[in-house]
């Protein structure tokens, strides 16, 4: 090969060389520049997922709107399970006086009844025969199954055959775990409020009684019995009513006073009822005529002045018509109301029909009662405040 065809050759092959050179060159190049353009993206997303959970966590920590707390309570009046009724019980079953309203106090958040009879198989009564009540503690467990959270004790009715069986009925209230305010061990257990948490609201309950038929049932410091009211222990019932609104959102009073079978409160239950209201109770519920009385509002609260009985020895008679009272509230005090019905017969509370019969005949009697006060009940039950009447 001579040598200009040889030089020929040589150049080709340099050239072949640079070229493979520069690609793969290139190709280095280029492979590091992907590898950091993936470094970065990496980076990137690392970042924005950093700011995304960063904001997420800022979202969590905003609260959700809650829907406004409410609680529903029912009352009801007298309740004892002695006597007939007790015939009844033993013969049908605990749940027998209940079984026709049972749904609605159960349905309830509390339900509340004035429990007016020993609980006990202890005991003797100075009282003639047929006025003094003791009811077995077997017959408490109708009322856990029908919702009942809370008794009073004040009333005439709960020391009958001593305090050994008083004594017992504290007990056996414990045992069936029912809450119960207005009497204790002591005076200062008698006195003080009892708090039920509900919804988020602290619901306090005081009771006293005005009626009592030896001044030895009056707790003292060393001696069990229920909480009493005078007219010279006003002001510090006043007090307390002051202290105890303090601790919780919602104050019920629940006294026992006034007339038997009077359908109209007396002047100083009024008196004393507005007093309670202007210390800080926001509801009263009285008991003790055996029937009902009308509906007030003081301040926008209400004030019922007497439920009637509800589980009692009472039939086709003023005593047997009666009903259970569903009060709504919030922290603020009073929503809305409801009364349901109620015809005391064959020893058992039977729910009635609120549009016929009965039912509208006990209706009509509390809203005629309740007109007085410039309350208004409507024909379905519903209880307004006087400036929230609807035109």
């Amino acid at each position: 090969m001579n040598n200009k065809k040889q030089k020929i050759l040589w150049l080709i092959i340099l050239s072949i060389i640079f070229i493979l050179t520069s690609c793969n060159e290139s190709k280095e190049t280029l492979t590091e520049a992907n590898e950091q353009i993936e470094k970065e993206s990496q980076s990137i997303e690392n970042n924005n997922e950093e700011i995304e959970l960063e904001e997420k966590e800022e979202i969590s920590e905003i609260p959700e709107p809650q829907e406004p707390q409410e609680i529903v309570i029912a009352f009801m009046g007298d309740v004892m399970m002695d006597s007939y009724i007790g015939d009844y019980i033993r013969e049908r079953g605990v749940d027998y006086p209940w079984e026709d309203v049972a749904d609605i106090t159960r349905e309830a958040d509390l339900a509340v009844i004035n429990l007016e009879t020993s609980v006990s198989t202890r005991g003797s009564t100075k009282k003639p025969e047929g006025y003094g009540f003791r009811s077995n503690p077997d017959s408490l467990q109708g009322l856990v199954n029908s919702g009942i959270d809370l008794v009073s004790l004040a009333n005439n009715h709960t020391l009958d055959f001593g305090e050994d069986a008083f004594y017992d009925t504290l007990e056996s209230l414990d045992q069936y775990k029912i809450a119960y305010v207005g009497g204790g061990k002591n005076k200062d257990e008698a006195e003080q409020v009892r708090i039920i948490e509900m919804n988020g609201i602290k619901v306090g309950f005081l009771a006293f009684t005005s009626i009592i038929p030896w001044s030895s049932w009056e707790a003292t410091e060393d001696k069990p019995g229920a909480a009493i009211y005078k007219t010279e222990y006003k002001e510090r019932i006043l007090q307390n009513i002051k202290e105890a609104s303090k601790e919780c959102d919602i104050l019920t009073l629940i006294p026992h006073w006034g007339v038997e079978y009077a359908q109209v409160p007396s002047d100083w239950q009024r008196e004393l009822a507005h007093d309670m209201i202007d210390a800080g109770a926001d509801i009263v519920v009285g008991h003790h005529s055996h029937v009902l009385q009308g509906i007030e509002f003081y301040k926008d609260k209400p004030i019922l002045y007497s439920i009637g009985n509800f589980i009692f020895l009472k039939n086709d008679d003023l005593c047997g018509r009666t009903g259970i009272i569903e009060l709504t509230l919030d922290k603020e005090g009073f929503i809305k109301g409801k009364f349901y019905p109620v015809n005391i017969q064959y020893c058992k509370a039977n729910l009635l029909n609120k549009e016929e019969g009965r039912g509208k005949e006990i209706i009509d009697m509390l809203r005629d009662l309740s007109a007085s006060f410039g309350t208004i009940i409507n024909e379905k039950g519903e209880i307004q405040k006087p400036n929230t009447v609807e035109e």
